[in-house]
């Protein structure tokens, strides 16, 4: 991976603990919290996502991903599954309507993608280089603050 696109990988980090995305999620937000849109987003992404693969993405504990996972299946956003040869595990997917948040959310963040790209082309390679440490240190402190709540 490219340093910029590490960069920017550390920046969304970085958003996703702030407000900064707030205004652009006004709409995307008006029934759902920011958590179970990031739940959506790893349903979405994730081969056979179950409770203990979202918790591990997405650094929150598996009674947490549980609740979360109740409020989106009441809302009709997601529903369960199980393989026909392991009864055991309880599987997620997206509904129709669980899809269009992901999309709009994945849309959202290919926008803002976009937006630090360009920023970045300011920046030499050397200079790039001091911003990325610069703020793994800070995603790897709000990681550590996340944590604790």
């Amino acid at each position: 991976m490219n340093q910029k696109l590490r960069i920017l990988d550390t920046l969304i980090k970085i958003q996703e603990h702030s407000d900064v995305f707030e205004p652009k999620l006004a709409g995307l937000l008006d029934e759902i919290s920011l958590a179970e849109v990031h739940c959506i987003d790893w349903i979405g992404r994730l081969d056979h996502p179950n409770v203990t693969k979202i918790s591990e993405k997405m650094g929150l504990t598996r009674g947490a991903i549980s609740k979360i996972s109740k409020k989106l299946l009441s809302k009709g956003l997601i529903e369960t599954y199980q393989e026909p040869d392991n009864h055991k595990e309880i599987y997620f997917r997206l509904t129709e309507s669980g899809r269009s948040v992901y999309g709009e959310h994945k849309k959202l963040h290919n926008e803002v993608r976009e937006e630090w790209l360009s920023f970045l082309e300011h920046y030499s390679e050397d200079e790039q280089a001091v911003l990325f440490r610069f703020l793994t240190e800070i995603g790897d402190l709000l990681d550590r603050k996340w944590a604790d709540q």
